[in-house]
């Protein structure tokens, strides 16, 4: 064969295979089903019929997800799970376009598709979910801004993406709230997540609905947000002593049962998750840890709630340069006082019923996220053993 036509060969088969990863999943499903004698339709098949490979990255898994919150601290870590398995992911951003750059290396190349979208342009919502079979929801904000209060993040937002799912057809939806969440809770972020959940519900019965417990990691808005309170307040004020109680799960735990349930439907439709750690800390106990991984001197201080959230109204204003990102609000002062851990008062699923053992807190992936804070940096690392 002379090297001409092998050359020649060669480009039509690149050409035939971009060609290939460039059709949707569910139109690849949809070709395959009119081509066969089979008179059953390709949005009622698992995604898992139409997987192709051995698994990795250059496979296909047949997910197709839209992931809504891609570009926050939770999404990237999902968008990687999925990517990883050979999904294709439709990460959607607002704002600067940048923000969704640091993911389309997650998956193989032209498999993680950045798409623009703005929360009340309804058509742009219809256009990032029309070709999907999954929509993973991770919407979520600790604070209102100028433009979206946290019932429009939290339960408008929610209500309305659920419904366009429903209108396109997307087969499963997964919904991503907060351990604790209540109507009647005094917490606006709680409240705001059982209204949410309730309007995704309402609309899409067979979703799947995850209340992770506090998330740490290495971007978290946990850790680090206790260690610049110990770093920057004069002393760590606590409420109640410091009694409630947190069980902090690792973000990439949450990101790997949120993958599965996209894979998996048929385990998780309608079904709803606590998960938290393998170990409950007090408020006190948790402040303690990090006092002792970066060894910055401070004490507590026993506060009445009120005295509190006097303290915090004005630590919590959002001032461009000074102030742009508060970390420490009187809703989380409010979400202190009770304690935020797994109880499945409602018959909820946890980590042992998909036969998965959580990382543990007190390990070397919470300890990395501490080393910013110690007075000499990574340097101290040594020193600190």
């Amino acid at each position: 064969m002379s090297p001409m036509l092998r050359l020649h060969i060669f480009l039509t088969q690149v050409k035939s295979t971009t060609y290939v990863a460039k059709i949707p999943l569910r139109c690849m499903a949809s070709i395959s089903s009119s081509s066969s004698s089979s008179s059953s339709s390709s949005s009622s098949v698992p995604p898992a019929i139409f997987a192709r490979g051995s698994g990795g990255r250059s496979s296909f898994s047949g997910v197709i997800a839209t992931v809504f919150g891609s570009t926050g601290f939770l999404g990237r870590y999902v968008v990687n799970q999925l990517g990883r398995v050979g999904s294709q992911v439709i990460a959607t951003w607002r704002g600067d376009e940048l923000d969704a750059r640091h993911l389309k290396p997650m998956g193989d190349l032209g498999q993680i598709i950045p798409f623009e979208i703005e929360l009340r342009h309804h058509e742009s919502l219809r256009k990032s979910m029309e070709n999907s079979n999954v929509v993973i929801n991770l919407l979520g904000k600790n604070y209102p801004t100028r433009y979206y209060s946290l019932y429009d993040v939290h339960v408008t937002a929610s209500r309305t993406i659920a419904q366009i799912a429903k209108e396109v057809g997307v087969e499963h939806f997964i919904h991503v709230s907060s351990i604790g969440a209540d109507k009647n809770s005094k917490s606006e972020f709680l409240r705001t997540k059982a209204l949410g959940e309730e309007a995704v519900r309402d609309i899409f019965p067979s979703a799947t609905i995850i209340r992770p417990c506090d998330i740490f990691g290495d971007e978290d808005n946990f850790i680090n947000r206790a260690c610049i309170i110990v770093k920057t307040f004069p002393f760590i004020p606590l409420v109640n002593e410091g009694r409630c109680k947190v069980q902090p799960v690792w973000c990439n735990d949450i990101a790997m049962v949120i993958r599965r349930a996209s894979q998996d439907p048929e385990m998780f439709l309608g079904k709803t998750f606590e998960l938290g750690g393998t170990k409950v800390y007090t408020i006190r106990e948790f402040y303690e840890w990090i006092l002792r991984e970066t060894k910055l001197p401070n004490t507590f201080q026993d506060l009445p709630q009120r005295v509190a959230e006097l303290m915090l109204f004005f630590a919590e204003k959002r001032i461009p340069i000074l102030n742009p990102d508060p970390k420490y609000t009187r809703d989380h002062l409010i979400r202190e006082t009770s304690d935020m851990i797994v109880t499945c008062k409602n018959g909820e699923l946890t980590f042992a019923d998909v036969d998965t053992v959580p990382h543990e807190f007190d390990s070397d992936i919470a300890k990395e996220v501490t080393k910013l804070y110690r007075r000499a940096g990574d340097a101290s690392e040594l020193y600190y053993r």
